[in-house]
């Protein structure tokens, strides 16, 4: 039987020892916590935000855009373009209208129909019109219209923009019904929206050729005397 001294200091160690515990558990989460801050302020990602008010169907410039950090976990952070992305959307056109310090989502920009400040325009005809389908985005082609009683070109050597996916895959050949999109002029467009209306439409790929120097061929062949004097 221990003696009341020896009791005593059981109980002692005894609560010492659980002191010692709520102690050390206190410091680990306090530790934990710490961690956990931490870690939550380099979890950051580089972000574009507007720098400048920037209105709807405006073209964007760099002194428009700046980089901020905002934290990794916000719930729209994955939406928001990354700083590494910033100068490529210099030259892009606002969906919308954009106010200072406003994050740029993927959807406010969008390419410009053409860095030569020309139109884009889709016009649809067979492949069979357009070189079998053969031709590629950068390629120049000429726009001929033939109709019932002329035959004409109403554009040259004007850029190809796009292309459907088909045409990299070679399946362009089965599509009886085909797109491609031109990047052309105010008179341009018009002249080859009538042509689509009026006539059949040919593209010829005109990389390298010479200027045109025939662009009307009349059909009846006494209305071709009187046009050439």
């Amino acid at each position: 039987m221990r003696s009341a001294s020896e009791r005593v200091g059981v109980g002692m160690r005894g609560r010492f020892g659980t002191a010692h515990l709520i102690a050390v558990a206190a410091g680990l989460v306090a530790a934990l916590l710490l961690l956990s801050w931490t870690r939550s302020q380099d979890q950051v990602l580089s972000v574009v935000v507007a720098a400048n008010e920037i209105g709807v169907g405006a073209t964007v410039g760099a002194a428009d855009l700046r980089r901020v950090e905002i934290p990794a976990a916000a719930s729209i952070a994955t939406s928001i373009v990354p700083g590494v992305e910033l100068e490529s959307l210099v030259g892009q056109v606002s969906t919308r209208s954009i106010l200072v310090d406003e994050p740029i989502l993927r959807s406010d920009l969008r390419l410009a129909a053409s860095n030569t400040g020309l139109r884009a325009m889709s016009i649809s005809l067979p492949p069979s019109n357009a070189v079998g389908g053969d031709l590629a985005v950068g390629d120049l082609v000429d726009v001929l219209v033939v109709s019932d009683d002329t035959s004409r070109f109403v554009a040259e050597q004007v850029p190809v923009l796009d292309l459907p996916a088909q045409v990299t895959t070679g399946l362009v050949a089965s599509a009886s019904t085909w797109w491609v999109t031109l990047g052309v002029e105010g008179v341009e467009a018009l002249e080859i929206a009538d042509g689509v209306e009026r006539g059949t439409i040919y593209l010829l790929r005109s990389n390298g050729s010479p200027a045109l120097t025939e662009l009307q061929l009349v059909a009846d062949p006494v209305e071709a005397v009187e046009a050439g004097g």
